[in-house]
């Protein structure tokens, strides 16, 4: 998935030149706690909320426009944007194409994405097994709820502290949470975890 699926193309941006009286305004309206200021197509950096809180109102908002160490293209991967949200300390990130601001993406809406991609909120059964960090592991587990007809709706994989495993958290439609786990027992699987989810 890529930054371009998910930034956001309608947004607020102001002015240089734009009155700290108006832009609080603006952020509030906006319900942001940041404002991207640009000109024309031109990205020119980003005000924060908090900063220009108690400021006089008659000033420009020039003194408090921070430059972004990292700017997006929409052909970025959602992973990459998650590294430059926890190395910039910002709340939004602008897109460029071709030296043009064409959208803006927000950590909500990376966490948005990363939700969609979890299948968090699907409904279905979630399963956390455990696993050998070991070619093959992974698709034996995943054999078997083949061969039950179980149909996955999504894997996620994390390393655990005891080193050479990792568990992997699946989510399935199909069976119940009793028929799960005895299939997983039968076929020795180790699992942490088996929940039934409602769909959300």
């Amino acid at each position: 998935m890529s930054v371009e699926d998910f930034m956001k193309r309608d947004f607020v941006t102001i002015q240089k030149s734009t009155l700290i009286g108006e832009a609080k305004k603006i952020l509030r309206t906006s319900a942001s706690n940041c404002c991207v200021v640009s000109s024309g197509k031109n990205f020119e950096g980003i005000v924060k909320a908090d900063e220009i809180l108690g400021m006089d109102d008659a000033l420009p908002v020039t003194d408090y426009i921070h430059d972004v160490p990292y700017t997006l293209s929409p052909q970025d991967t959602l992973d990459e944007a998650a590294v430059f949200f926890l190395e910039s300390d910002m709340e939004i990130l602008p897109v460029i194409s071709l030296d043009e601001l064409v959208g803006v993406i927000s950590i909500f809406d990376i966490l948005d994405a990363f939700t969609q991609m979890a299948g968090f909120g699907e409904g279905g059964i979630r399963i956390e097994v455990d696993l050998k960090d070991t070619p093959g592991s992974l698709k034996r587990v995943l054999d078997v709820l083949y061969l039950h007809s179980m149909n996955v709706l999504s894997v996620l994989i994390y390393p655990t502290k005891q080193v050479g495993n990792k568990v992997a958290i699946i989510r399935i439609e199909g069976k119940s949470v009793k028929e799960l786990s005895r299939i997983l027992d039968i076929n020795e699987i180790r699992y942490i975890s088996i929940i039934k989810e409602e769909k959300l």
